[in-house]
């Protein structure tokens, strides 16, 4: 499977990253052959100002740092799964099994099965060789240390089959085999050595069917492959002597499968074995008999709505439905659709589909032949282990590039403010150069190639920064991480490295173009003169000329076609903009527009944005109808402007009010919950994905900041009247702000860049404290139960457990059994049998146990407990867990569980009970009508906000009765006398129960653990968002040096009519604190009114759960930031107040 990156290839990404940087290198290198003074004057002040190159160099390369830690993270993650799949499956390729019928335990089958797939494997040269095996899970202990599992794979093997299979060998790294082990002896591999403390000649007992078995350990076998993976305890056993153990002579549990080839070779292979065995282990005639069926009734047609109406909750589904139903279509009856229909869920949706439409009696001769379309299944073991390595690590790199973008925000903003100051302090220079003949575009090389080069010293410097980071956050995740389960190894692939330089070299040139062309539009008069920025304002084309522009750019491909044969505006140019035609073409349109609108450009955004509310409801997007209202806000605010320029002339009034309206409006819009009233009718649209989170944050805080910025002369009103009580600040805290809102762009962007880190760190924050209602109610995880113990149905405890235990020292214990099941609403809209577990509890349980309910018919009780009782009234009522409700995981794999349509998130908690049909797993039963008379809520069960897929809770006899044989207990709930001794119990428990291979865990300590490992999650991604206020902090060093040159003379001034050095430094330290102080409370804003948001819609299915603001925290971001602005002005307000008037008022 082809690695992604953001949902991209990576290969194709990276090549693409490539020949952009190759064109773009080559069109600077041609411009600079052709005017190499350019070069010279754009990159002299490089080597000259070292300290300020190395201050620029440092902000632009956090683009490439943030986007390196990320790839390095996902190819960590990337790895460290894989190689857990290549360690535990070896040359094992593929895997068959039974057929699936069996409702628990085990399934064994006759290895006559083997046989046949041995003589089908051996026509196909891909497949290198196969290995029947049993597998299953047994108590072991050490007789002599009294060490206990409860849980040891336990594998067989035909020593035939071995020794072709993979080498075996012990920790010595020794040849050995199978056949060597004689009646009594067993290989253990190293991970059980190390658990039960035994080594080569030592005795291993075994609990088999309840009866201990002593074994002699012929050897210790090095691990991974045939012998069990690293983390994984295994039992070797020659098959023959196991199966005699069990009682199961001639059956076994396994084939395995291998490729030819190696490693990768083989895993590409993987879906051509896969389909081969598939093809040739499913029943052909009944296969075409399927086809026949799908192909009448216009079912094909509806296969085709089926696949349509989940393509964007899974697509892999989407993909499968739609190739079956073009097969249908076309009459065409091959291969593909033969492997298809043999996949279960597949089945279940097409039965759906038929079942929706009414065509019961197509679907009961399709249910019929379930059963005799596959006697074996085949998974595609390694292939789905590394697309799962594929999954995790595309989550976990969207995730730490989300939390990043907020900080490359912040580093393109810094980038941009470095350049508009590099300008301001050039002003001059650029001014005169202007004067004696260079033109604009002269201006726009001269600096892109100054930015050019700081965009690659940064691009290398932060790729390998980033590098060095990303490994130093996977050694904080091995901490973090049960290394027992799951073994972390530091990765970063080439092709990351790739993509981390161009990217960040990418983001940050663009930057860099941008800041070029502003600083090109500079007047030359007010330049070469050292007054304030003043921008170069072109004469008002006349409409016609515009209309006849906006015509060309119509037919822009042909303009661009014909510039380059007369020549005009630069063939190179025009051939370059020609090439890259779908992207220039829309953007010539839309200037060419604005143009034409000019200062009723209002109309056009309004048009435009009324468009994205049309396609709102076409395509049922909240994304578009986000930002077509957001859009109206700003038009609206566009239109205010308008207006003020025709009945007020003061142009600081007018930038005031429509400042106002522009960002107040745009915030109101933008922040509006999708479930407030007149969003009522897109509660059902699809929702935008986890990258509309940064882009929204974006859009506030820009608002934010210009409401704010707008509104200056109020901001200075307000704090001169608080600060008039303070005679000695009064004058200092002047002019220490009146600088800083007299340049209100430059401001702004520091101010932007606070907000935005302030913003992301105060979202961590607040929603760290909503998961503490785990901690602190625990019951509602725990049901009230202190342990919980599980064991396989193969060895089920014989007679009432609490036989077996002395009762004084235990409150409750209640048992429970359980099946899977497929599951559909009756009534409702998913009418579709879904996978999912009916659990039957004994009456104890019922009785006693403290879950909490999100929803429940009041009909069935008036509280909790009571519909908890009610079930004993009637066994057909069940309740179902909180997973039965949607709710969408940007994340993860599409949960393809079962899923109510009857009940969203945020309804109302008293609902109407609704029917289900369920039927046991893959079987052809008609099933029974069970009815859902509440839903546990998601905390129940587990930890964090929710844990597996549907389940139903019904009384004692409900699974033995749907499953028409007798299911024993598979799960014990446990409570206390003297609650403390959880941990220690449950190791007794295991003990007591060994030979039934109970695992019992305190499920306090399971919340704890969880805890801590979420709030060290937590630190750890606040700690990685909190890379940008870095940038911010020394944006505003930036902007205290620029100061201090800018105002050299002023501040002479103020010395001479009496200032005294401390003044000038409390004036310059005060301006920096004023300017971080602005950004911290807009960002404190915002993010607790996005903190609110999100909490809003976690506190539909987490009732209970309080919202509050962690003072302290929140006091030590605001102190930490404010002392770390200050220290990085004092040096510059240090050499502001040692400034002598004399020499400043002589400074030119």
């Amino acid at each position: 499977m082809e690695e992604k990156v953001f949902g991209l290839p990576a290969g194709i990404l990276a090549n693409s990253m490539i020949i952009i940087l190759i064109v773009v290198s080559i069109i600077l290198l041609f411009g600079g052959l052709r005017r190499f003074i350019l070069v010279k004057m754009g990159t002299r002040n490089i080597p000259r100002r070292k300290g300020q190159s190395s201050l620029i160099v440092m902000g632009l390369m956090l683009s490439s740092i943030i986007v390196a830690v990320s790839l390095g993270i996902g190819d960590t993650v990337r790895y460290s799964v894989r190689s857990v799949v290549f360690d535990s499956q070896g040359n094992i390729d593929e895997t068959i099994d039974g057929p699936g019928k069996q409702l628990f335990g085990v399934e064994y089958f006759d290895y006559s099965e083997f046989e046949n797939v041995e003589k089908l494997a051996s026509t196909n040269a891909n497949i290198d060789g196969i290995m029947p095996y049993i597998e299953i899970d047994l108590p072991a202990e050490n007789d002599i240390s009294g060490i206990a599992e409860s849980r040891v794979q336990v594998r067989g093997y035909n020593p035939k089959y071995t020794d072709t299979f993979d080498e075996i060998k012990n920790i010595n790294n020794e040849l050995t085999t199978i056949d060597t082990l004689s009646n009594g002896q067993v290989y253990i591999n190293s991970a059980l050595s190390e658990k039960l403390n035994l080594k080569k000649g030592d005795t291993i007992g075994v609990y088999i069917n309840l009866e201990k078995k002593e074994l002699e350990v012929k050897d210790v076998l090095k691990s991974g492959s045939i012998a069990g993976a690293n983390i994984t305890p295994t039992i070797s056993f020659k098959l023959s002597a196991l199966q005699r153990l069990l009682d199961k002579e001639n059956m076994i549990t396994n084939i395995a499968v291998s490729n030819s080839g190696d490693q990768d070779e083989s895993l590409e292979l993987s879906d051509d074995v896969t389909q081969f065995l598939r093809l040739n282990l499913t029943n052909k005639q009944v296969a075409n008999k399927f086809f026949e069926i799908l192909s009448s009734n216009e079912i094909p047609t509806l296969i085709n709505e089926e696949a349509k109406s989940i393509e964007q909750t899974d697509s892999e589904t989407y993909e499968e439905l739609s190739r079956i139903a073009s097969d249908l279509e076309n009459n065409n009856f091959n291969e593909e659709f033969i492997t298809s229909v043999g996949d279960y869920q597949l089945q279940l949706i097409i039965l759906g589909a038929l079942d929706k439409a009414g065509k019961q009696a197509e679907a009961a001769q399709l249910l019929m032949m379930f059963g005799d379309l596959t006697t074996l299944r085949v998974d595609d073991s390694k292939n789905n282990g590394v697309k799962l390595a594929e999954t995790v690590a595309s989550g976990v790199t969207t995730i730490f590039s989300i939390f990043g973008s907020f900080s490359i925000m912040v580093g393109m903003l810094l980038i941009f403010l470095v350049f508009v100051l590099l300008a301001a302090a050039r002003s001059t220079e650029l001014g005169m150069a202007r004067a004696v003949g260079l033109k604009r575009r002269d201006l726009i090389q001269l600096f892109t190639y100054e930015g050019t080069v700081y965009s690659f010293l940064a691009a290398i410097v932060g790729t390998l920064i980033g590098i060095g980071l990303s490994f130093g956050l996977v050694y904080v995740l091995q901490d973090l991480i049960d290394a027992g389960t799951f073994e972390i190894k530091p990765y970063f692939s080439v092709t990351s490295i790739i993509i981390s330089f161009s990217a960040g070299l990418i983001l940050t040139f663009i930057t860099v173009f941008a800041s070029a062309y502003r600083a090109s539009n500079l007047n030359i008069v007010v330049s070469i003169r050292g007054l304030k920025e003043e921008f170069v304002k072109k004469a008002s084309l006349s409409t016609r000329l515009k209309i006849k522009r906006l015509l060309w750019d119509l037919i822009f491909p042909i303009k661009q076609i014909l510039r380059i044969i007369i020549g005009k505006g630069g063939r190179l140019r025009n051939l370059l903009v020609l090439l890259i035609f779908p992207i220039s073409w829309p953007i010539s349109i839309f200037m060419s527009l604005f143009k034409l609108f000019g200062r009723h450009s209002y109309v056009l955004l309004g048009i435009f944005s009324l468009f994205l509310i049309f396609l709102a409801f076409q395509t049922e997007g909240t994304a578009f109808l986000s930002f077509g209202a957001t859009g109206i806000a700003l038009s609206i605010g566009l239109l205010i402007r308008f207006l003020s320029t025709i009945f007020i002339s003061d142009q600081e009034d007018i930038s005031q009010i429509a400042g106002t309206f522009e960002g107040g409006l745009v915030l109101l819009v933008a922040n509006i919950p999708l479930d407030f009233a007149l969003y009522d009718f897109a509660s059902e649209w699809s929702q935008p994905g986890p990258w509309f989170w940064p882009l929204g944050g974006g859009i506030n805080t820009a608002a934010a900041v210009w409401l704010v910025m707008s509104n200056n002369r109020l901001l200075i009103y307000l704090l001169n009247l608080i600060l008039s009580r303070f005679s000695g600040l009064k004058a200092v805290t002047k002019t220490a702000i009146s600088y800083p809102m007299a340049s209100k762009f430059r401001t702004g962007l520091t101010v932007a860049m606070f907000s935005l880190i302030i913003y992301t760190l105060m979202i961590f924050s607040v929603l760290n404290g909503i998961n503490d209602i785990s901690t602190d109610q625990p019951d509602r995880v725990t049901g009230g139960y202190d342990i919980k113990g599980t064991i396989s149905s193969d060895n089920s405890i014989q007679g009432d457990i609490r036989d077996s235990l002395n009762m004084q020292d235990f409150v409750v214990v209640a048992g429970s059994s359980s099946i899977d099941i497929d599951a559909k609403e009756l009534d409702g809209e998913n009418t579709t049998f879904k996978g999912s577990k009916l659990i039957s509890v004994e009456d104890s349980f019922i009785s006693t146990n403290k879950w909490q309910l999100s929803y429940y018919d009041p009909k069935y009780g008036s509280n909790d407990r009571e519909v908890w009782e009610s079930l004993n009234s009637n066994p057909n009522l069940v309740l179902a867990s909180g997973s039965i409700v949607e709710s969408g995981d940007p994340f993860g794999p599409p949960d393809r569980s079962f899923k109510t349509s009857l009940i969203k998130p945020g309804d109302l908690k008293e609902i109407d009970a609704f029917d289900i049909q369920v039927k046991k797993s893959r079987s052809a039963d008609e099933g029974t009508i069970l009815t859902v008379i509440g839903v546990i809520e998601n905390l129940a069960g587990g930890t964090g906000f929710g844990s597996g897929g549907a389940t139903f809770y019904s009384t004692d006899n409900l699974v033995s009765e749907i499953a028409g044989e007798e299911i024993p207990n598979n799960t014990y709930y446990f409570s206390l006398v003297n609650k403390e001794n959880a941990s220690d119990y449950s190791q007794r428990l295991e003990k007591i129960f060994l030979a039934n291979g109970m695992n019992a865990e305190s499920l306090l300590d399971n919340i704890n653990e969880e805890r801590e490992t979420s709030n060290a999650f937590n630190k750890l991604f606040q700690g990685f968002s909190g890379l940008g206020l870095v940038v911010g902090i020394a944006a505003i060093g930036v902007l205290s040096v620029r100061a201090v040159v800018e105002r050299r003379q002023s501040v002479g001034v103020l010395r001479a009519i009496g200032f005294r050095s401390s003044m000038i430094r409390a004036q310059f330290l005060i301006e920096s604190s004023f300017i971080t102080l602005i950004g911290i409370v807009i960002g404190i804003f915002l993010g607790i009114m996005q903190s609110y948001f999100i909490f809003r819609e976690i506190s539909k299915e987490l009732e209970g759960a309080s919202f509050s603001v962690p003072i302290g925290e929140v006091g030590f971001l605001i102190v930490i930031t404010v002392v770390a602005s200050i220290l990085a002005s004092v040096i510059p307000a240090n050499e502001a107040s040692k400034i002598y008037p004399a020499e400043a008022l002589r400074y030119e």
